[in-house]
């Protein structure tokens, strides 16, 4: 037994199948090299092989975690072996409520996403276009002329909430209020106080949506609030629980996600300004270098639940254990792809991991790729090149997305 697994015995509960030598302890939230740079943190795993276990893990109290492409979609596509019931519980409220579909397992997950993939087809987004539109050039065009914003504050956190709001039938007034939730939510160290503002927060967000639905039910609109909250599956109508964990989904799903991507995106030209400069002179570039930056910052962090003894990249896992499912490990696989930490926007057949994989593929994939779209088209045209903020620095955060708490950038005024 080496030291560092002498170590992990004491400080950690270690089951009894897991092979000494295969312990390497990283706290997702706290760890000083997460915080400092969360993907260059996690590449660094590669280097304990295929598989290992991890002790450390504050929310189930130890998980294997999976560094190759081909076993993440082992795992993400056997559902009937590796289940999703209890992934994001810590976001909600124990098991008193689950997040629909994201939670559910067959067959009840297949009837959930019938329901809900009309809801963001192509065509709609494509609709939502306009409106995506409006918004963007209005945040942008409030600091434009200052040379200066918190990217964060300024853009990415307000931005997909707006359109949040958009599809709820939402009064914009109202926004505030969804940003201080969305912060609380997402922005977490770990600590006792941030998982205390978590919970806080989750509950409030909780009771909203279950006003939101009764209201829906009784008084229903032309929206995605109303088309939940009577919503049916074989006929029966859904319960008050299938309906706030369907709301709750869309919440979360709809904001933290894409202002983390839209936070890396911006960091990446803000840095490598050869790239912005490139998307600046062809912005028919601008697809395929979403697609790119998609893969190279894949920032969601979920788990899977063994549902029976099994094995995987010949490791024996046990009934009960969870596994850690770390996106960006798919997407950056040097196996998947040659050079896969440089970004190249001419880069062919990308197979990322950025929107999952398997039965779990982000329904709202078709939306997030058009904000992300707006978003780079509107703020190159116009503002002028942008950079990190001289004397500043942007401060990034780890933990179930791997996001920006605030990204300072500054453009000749």
């Amino acid at each position: 037994m080496n030291m560092v697994a002498e170590r992990d015995e004491s400080k950690f509960f270690i089951p009894d199948h897991v092979p000494r030598d295969m312990i390497h302890p990283f706290d997702l939230f706290a760890d000083a090299d997460i915080r400092h740079s969360p993907f260059d943190a996690t590449q660094k795993m590669r280097g304990y092989g295929r598989v290992f276990w991890n002790p450390a893990n504050p929310l189930f109290k130890g998980s294997w975690v999976l560094t190759e492409a081909r076993d993440l979609r082992y795992v993400l596509s056997n559902p009937e072996l590796f289940c999703s019931k209890g992934d994001a519980g810590f976001m909600t409220q124990g098991d008193t409520l689950e997040l629909i579909p994201l939670e559910l397992d067959p067959p009840r997950h297949g009837k959930f996403r019938q329901l809900l993939n009309p809801l963001i087809t192509p065509a709609i987004v494509s609709n939502m276009t306009h409106g995506v539109t409006q918004k963007a050039v209005e945040l942008i065009d409030a600091v434009a002329d200052k040379g200066e914003c918190d990217f964060m504050k300024d853009f990415a956190l307000p931005f997909p909430v707006s359109i949040f709001m958009q599809l709820m039938g939402l009064p914009e007034s109202e926004t505030e209020t969804f940003l201080g939730w969305v912060v609380a939510l997402v922005q977490t160290g770990g600590t006792a106080d941030d998982n205390l503002a978590m919970q806080a927060a989750a509950e409030k967000v909780a009771a909203y949506l279950t006003g939101l639905a009764a209201e829906r039910r009784a008084n229903p609109r032309q929206d995605i609030a109303s088309y939940v909250a009577n919503g049916k599956i074989d006929g029966e109508p859904l319960s008050d629980k299938e309906v706030l964990g369907t709301l709750y989904m869309l919440f979360l799903a709809g904001l933290d996600t894409v202002t983390a991507t839209l936070g890396w995106f911006f960091y990446h030209l803000a840095t490598h300004q050869d790239h912005q400069r490139q998307l600046r002179e062809d912005p028919d570039l601008i697809p395929k270098a979403i697609e790119e930056l998609l893969r190279r910052y894949s920032i969601v962090v979920g788990h899977r639940r063994c549902t029976r003894d099994v094995e995987v990249a010949g490791v024996a896992m046990k009934e009960g254990d969870w596994i850690t499912v770390m996106q960006s490990m798919g997407s950056t696989d040097p196996a998947e792809f040659e050079d896969p930490l440089a970004v190249q926007f001419e880069r062919q057949n990308i197979r990322h991991f950025a929107f999952a994989f398997g039965p779990h593929f982000c329904m709202g994939s078709h939306l997030a790729r058009r904000e992300l779209d707006v978003s780079l088209r509107e703020f190159l045209a116009r503002v002028p090149q942008f950079r990190i903020k001289a004397g500043s620095q942007a401060v990034t955060h780890g933990g179930h997305t791997f996001g920006f708490d605030t990204l300072p950038l500054e453009w000749p005024a």
